[in-house]
């Protein structure tokens, strides 16, 4: 079974993505093996520490999560979400 995975955009400062390029070409892996790796380190290290991942429960994702299906219904959202956000707050504003 195949997990799903979700994209992630991250952006560096120059300088500290050429770090980034430098030291996971040393270490042998790709940048992206790389922040994965240091992703999951920080994260467990949190929750070894107490630190909760979220402000709310395991049962409020599964609620979101649920509320999410029944509203989309397996659909995607057509285009940039950012971009369809961005559209919405210009066309409320002219409304104004």
């Amino acid at each position: 079974m195949e997990v799903e995975r979700k994209r992630f955009t991250l952006d560096l400062d120059p300088l500290l993505q050429q770090r980034l390029k430098v030291i996971a070409a040393l270490k042998g892996v790709s940048m992206r093996q790389y922040c994965l790796a240091a992703i999951e380190r920080e994260v467990a290290r949190d929750a070894a520490e107490g630190v909760k991942a979220l402000p709310f429960g395991e049962e409020a994702i599964s609620r979101l999560s649920s509320l999410q299906q029944e509203v989309f219904q397996g659909r995607r959202l057509a285009g940039d979400s950012a971009e369809l956000i961005r559209e919405s707050r210009e066309a409320r504003a002219k409304g104004k």
